[in-house]
């Protein structure tokens, strides 16, 4: 049996829809699993073993046309689009595709042979549930609070830069702190303000790992000249952070797809959301160790916490570690 399914979007959203991979095949050991991913997102699931393709999409006009010729002169026996909301792009790709059942969420016009909830019916779902949704005509159910954790995968060239990042700044695993700074947007993550005094004042029992995206460098340079701590991980790659938060102590960030590594990792983690109520119910931790500090209702970012709470609950944090 040959399945593939659409998952474009964040870094995040395949995280935590990497539980159904391993629950596919456990169900159908003879299944191949095949992926229309993005550029970016594609990088989550590239050393699943149990991932048999990967098709990244692109707009580029080239790249475009090869993807389009490679999807419709072949056939799957299932293809499954688990969006809950209507998105164009995927509405096209999914008619470009071509498979003898396709399941997804039906708009104007039936694509779909299999219908899935909506967002509306999923409203108080996380999302990894909801991508569970999408496949129990399979026979795969979760028990109704069952929300399965991310699994994760990386390459040994992971794990050496990671581990020559260790070597190189004389620091052992389960020794250290990370600290993320980036987000997806400015209004996720801490202002320079913020980050200045909560550099300022916490005092750490343990050496602090700086993690960042790439248009961040300049924020993390100054931290790191303005301070003695941090330590400053520059990741070539989603895939370098993995083992990095694997053999963290805690975890401290904005950013819910870091959160969800930590998930994945069972890491102690203090995580600061929007006061967004819907994105918080799709998104929350599926962690027992991680302590959530939210924005003011309403609030898309976390620019509404003071910085006075968000200073005390780092502090608090860390008594904890």
């Amino acid at each position: 049996m040959e399945i593939c399914i659409l998952q474009l979007g964040t870094y995040g959203d395949m995280i935590l829809a990497t539980p159904i991979i391993c629950a596919i095949k456990n169900h159908v050991p003879e299944a191949k699993i095949n992926f229309i991913a993005g550029h970016r997102n594609h990088l989550i699931i590239k050393h699943n073993p149990c991932v048999s393709k990967i098709l990244i999409w692109s707009k580029l006009l080239h790249l475009l046309l090869r993807n389009i010729f490679y999807l419709r002169t072949r056939k799957f026996d299932i293809f499954v689009n688990p969006k809950d909301h209507f998105s164009r792009e995927g509405s096209i790709i999914s008619r470009i595709v071509r498979a003898d059942t396709k399941v997804g969420l039906n708009r104007n016009k039936k694509i779909f042979d299999i219908e899935i909830p909506d967002e509306k019916l999923n409203s108080e779902l996380h999302f990894t549930q909801r991508i569970f949704h999408a496949f129990e005509f399979l026979g795969i159910k979760l028990e109704d609070d069952e929300i399965p954790k991310p699994q994760l995968f990386y390459s040994k060239d992971n794990n050496n830069y990671f581990a020559n990042f260790l070597k190189e700044n004389n620091l052992k695993p389960l020794d250290y702190i990370v600290f993320n700074i980036s987000a997806s947007q400015p209004r996720k993550t801490f202002s320079d303000k913020a980050l200045n005094e909560i550099f300022s004042q916490i005092e750490l029992n343990f050496p602090l790992v700086l993690t960042f995206d790439y248009k961040d460098t300049e924020r993390a340079l100054n931290l790191r000249g303005n301070f003695v701590q941090p330590y400053l991980y520059v990741s070539r790659n989603i895939l370098d952070v993995f083992p990095l938060i694997e053999n963290a102590r805690a975890v401290i960030t904005p950013d819910t797809s870091i959160v969800h590594i930590a998930t994945a990792y069972s890491k102690k983690t203090l995580a600061f959301y929007s006061g967004l109520d819907d994105f918080f119910y799709k998104f929350h931790p599926n962690n027992n160790l991680c302590t959530v500090v939210r924005a003011e209702k309403g609030d898309p970012g976390i620019q509404t916490i003071p910085i006075s709470k968000i200073i005390s609950s780092i502090i608090s944090f860390l008594q904890t570690i």
